[in-house]
């Protein structure tokens, strides 16, 4: 009985590790919301500043919302593409990072999730509300592919020009070739 209770408080264990490992920390790019949940219209947690620093637990499937912790135990969901995250030397988007990065995918239980965070808010009564509410993900953003590279030592042409004449330049001091203009209809006698 006891070995039964050890083992699983060590399987326990080990699943959360691996979450604990993962959680990394971002920056909020602008004023966030941080939300009940991955949508928008769940309700609002906590409004962030510019530049909060957030431990990120893991993002949902295509990174869109993050499940992130506040340093004063607060926790919620932003959505992606306002928190940002240093890579490279640079300071990059989860929104299109997130797998680069390597932050994990997990899932949004709500009856869970909440009764380990929201105890004692407002809306926690109403979790049957929101849970059958009709989930409306933002749009997602249409992104113009990147231009294609040119290859190496191909150049576009230059369109051809007429030259004057028979591709030599007029001489100087604006000297005109006998026999007319040069220009194309300007030699035709004129009527009168």
């Amino acid at each position: 009985m006891i070995r039964n209770h050890l083992i699983s408080l060590i399987a326990a264990a080990c699943l959360a590790a691996p979450l604990a490992a993962a959680a990394q920390q971002a920056f909020t790019s602008k004023p966030v919301n941080l939300r009940a949940g991955p949508a928008r219209d769940y309700p609002l947690v906590a409004q962030l500043g510019p530049g909060t620093p957030v431990q990120v637990a893991g993002c949902v499937n295509g990174y869109s919302w993050c499940d992130v912790t506040l340093q004063d135990g607060n926790r919620g969901w932003v959505y992606a593409r306002n928190l940002n995250y240093p890579y490279q030397g640079n300071q990059v988007p989860l929104i299109t990072y997130g797998s680069a990065i390597g932050l994990p995918i997990i899932a949004f239980s709500i009856g869970s999730y909440w009764g380990r965070y929201y105890r004692g808010r407002p809306w926690y009564g109403q979790q049957s509300h929101w849970a059958h509410r009709p989930h409306r993900p933002r749009p997602p953003m249409v992104r113009p592919p990147p231009p294609r590279p040119k290859p190496p030592g191909v150049f576009p042409q230059r369109p051809h020009r007429p030259e004057f004449g028979n591709g030599q330049r007029p001489p100087p001091g604006g000297a005109r070739p006998p026999g007319g203009s040069g220009r194309p209809g300007r030699d035709r006698p004129q009527p009168r």
